[in-house]
């Protein structure tokens, strides 16, 4: 599966004068810098076409395209990402968690998207510090789980983001404002950096651990409550 991060440019930008640096890729992901805000209100009014922008890249491109943004839900905030395949919206993922006093509110939960490169979990800024999020998302059978971020402030997104990928067993990538990582099953950096243009290959690899335990007393399956 070849990987094509976009770390700065607007997703308009890229399409207008940028387009050679993102086609003939499977997959090309931009951070929140992609979209910026969106109003569901004007969407829905026709006033503006954020996610259609999105879904027409990822036709031109025949790419499945990945953005986040910041929605607005008539005054409600969200941190969302948008995912299209082919010229069609999939669908829009919101972060699950909220983390302290903030505007933007908790969303919908975690999905993985059946799309033409494989399948796709979303997860969305800090909901990659809750170890339940990849752990969900790799027993839907996700292939690869991706990230979208806002900043990296500190050392602890990229820390999330291998341990989640050994511990699950699942190639996990993270797209923020100036910087791109990928880890694979094995909980390595296959690449990581501050490029414009961030572009690799995940290898989709699956049961990469063998897992045993010794269990004693009351015994509750960890997915029995979701």
């Amino acid at each position: 599966m070849e990987i094509c991060f976009v770390t700065s440019d607007t997703l308009n930008r890229v399409w207008q004068e940028k387009l050679g640096e993102v086609s003939g890729h499977n997959v090309v992901v931009f951070g929140f810098n992609g979209l910026g805000l969106v109003s569901y209100k004007k969407e829905l009014a026709g006033e503006t076409e954020y996610f259609q922008d999105v879904a027409r890249l990822s036709r031109q491109t025949g790419s499945v395209v990945i953005c986040g943004c910041d929605t607005d839900t008539y005054g409600v905030f969200r941190h969302s990402a948008v995912i299209a395949d082919r010229g069609r919206i999939l669908g829009v993922t919101d972060m699950a968690h909220s983390i302290d006093e903030s505007e933007f509110v908790a969303g919908g939960s975690f999905r993985v998207y059946d799309t033409s490169a494989g399948k796709i979990g979303i997860i969305v800024a800090e909901d990659l510090f809750f170890p339940e999020a990849p752990r969900v998302l790799s027993l839907c059978d996700a292939d690869v789980i991706v990230c979208l971020f806002k900043k990296m402030e500190d050392h602890i997104p990229q820390i999330m983001l291998r341990a989640g990928a050994f511990a699950n067993g699942v190639a996990m990538a993270l797209c923020a404002s100036g910087y791109a990582a990928l880890a694979d099953v094995r909980g390595n950096l296959v690449c990581a950096g501050g490029c414009d243009f961030m572009k690799t290959k995940i290898k989709v690899e699956k049961d990469y651990h063998l897992i045993s335990s010794r269990r004693r007393g009351l015994y509750r399956e960890f997915n029995s409550g979701y």
